[in-house]
């Protein structure tokens, strides 16, 4: 669950970089001014952005709750146990929407961003996503991200069954090393 997390929030940071690739790719000259708050406010306004990390909250709900579900799946429990996981569960996602609030994230973006764009850079980013291929790329980008993150995780299981056997395999190439005497100290 980390894993899909720790993905989602890259993706949502990660937004603004794919396109300033895509609109106007360039090096920077050493005194091109920081991008200023104003104008990621703009950026972030324009991509609608906190609609964004609404759906995200709603993404990490989602897989607390699956995850839970996948957990408790098969166990018989009491109503009193039930009820402590269902507090637990509760706990989890007040915690989840309340670290991914608005306000929480907002100055994560603005100093990311500000730390990352030129003002020049930050015009093209706004200019581009105000055109109809940036609000298409807004508005399509969570579903890409959803499908690729399911393929991605989708790989995961069998890459980690792989290394579990690459991992047998080396622990009975080390067992089956000749035992050797311990040297003596001098």
């Amino acid at each position: 669950m980390h894993l899909k997390l720790a993905l989602l929030l890259t993706t949502m940071l990660g937004l603004g970089t794919a396109v300033a690739i895509a609109a106007d790719a360039r090096v920077a000259a050493a005194g091109d001014a920081q991008a200023s708050d104003a104008s990621i406010l703009e950026m972030l306004q324009v991509m609608d952005a906190e609609q964004l990390v609404a759906g995200l909250k709603e993404q990490v709900n989602a897989m607390v709750s699956a995850s839970m579900q996948q957990a408790l799946r098969g166990k018989k429990m009491t109503p009193e146990v039930q009820a402590v996981i269902g507090r637990m569960q509760a706990k989890m996602l007040a915690t989840a929407d309340q670290m991914l609030s608005w306000d929480v994230l907002k100055p994560i973006y603005l100093r990311t961003y500000r730390e990352s764009f030129t003002q020049d850079e930050m015009d093209s980013i706004i200019a581009f996503y105000k055109t109809p291929g940036g609000q298409a790329l807004i508005k399509k980008m969570p579903t890409v991200m959803k499908n690729a993150l399911g393929e991605i995780l989708a790989m995961i299981a069998p890459m980690q069954q792989k290394f579990q056997q690459i991992q047998r395999e080396a622990l009975d190439e080390l067992n089956a090393l000749p035992a050797t005497p311990a040297t003596p100290k001098t």
